[in-house]
């Protein structure tokens, strides 16, 4: 049974939390962790989050390492929110960004020729398009390095002139990283339909 099932959105990224509060004398053994573990497991959520004032047993302080289950106080769980939301969104970025990498280069076949292979556009599809948006991932995964060394200011996107442009907090770097991964998002579709229309032999309009 689910205590508390937190559902939000924040720069355009959904966030799935579900949250257990043990109003208990004595610590929280490593059941309840593995229980947890489960549930949130089933309901597909980002993060699970165990609070008790009582604290917790060893057993249950391991079973939760290496895993994206969070055992809190009501105290700690106030300070540390506003953190765990943005590692929560980073990593719903940053796995983003990896799919996308994949599905533009879907969009590419190769081709053996007499020395080497060579990476072709599919019918229909924009190889310029589909290259300037590989570029803009590719830049957004130089910020999730710099990211997780900590090293501001962190790098986004290039403007128009080449420019870099870059983030100097994690809020800032979601916000901007979020827009890239939608521009990113609309590319793709719009060359995935151009490569349907072609093979089905529909003019791209």
């Amino acid at each position: 049974m689910i205590d508390v099932w937190v559902r939000f959105k924040k720069f355009g990224l959904e966030t799935k939390w579900v949250i257990e509060c043990k109003f208990w004398n004595s610590a929280v053994p490593k059941e309840k962790v593995l229980v947890l573990r489960s549930v949130v497991e089933d309901a597909g959520a980002d993060k699970g989050i165990l609070i008790s004032e009582a604290g917790f047993q060893s057993g249950a302080v391991g079973a939760c390492k290496r895993t994206n289950i969070t055992l809190t106080d009501f105290h700690r769980l106030k300070e540390s929110s506003q953190e765990d939301l943005v590692s929560s969104l980073l990593h719903q970025i940053e796995t983003r960004t990896i799919e996308l990498k994949q599905a533009l280069h879907n969009l590419y076949r190769v081709e053996q020729t007499k020395f080497f292979l060579i990476a072709k556009p599919r019918p229909g599809v924009d190889g310029k398009a589909v290259g300037h948006a590989t570029a803009k991932l590719s830049m957004l995964e130089y910020g999730f390095e710099q990211v997780r060394f900590k090293k501001t200011p962190y790098p986004v996107r290039f403007d128009d002139t080449g420019k870099t442009i870059v983030a100097y907090s994690l809020d800032e770097f979601v916000d901007q990283a979020s827009g890239v991964i939608r521009e990113v998002q609309s590319i793709l579709n719009s060359q995935q339909v151009a490569q349907t229309q072609q093979v089905k032999g529909t003019p791209n309009l």
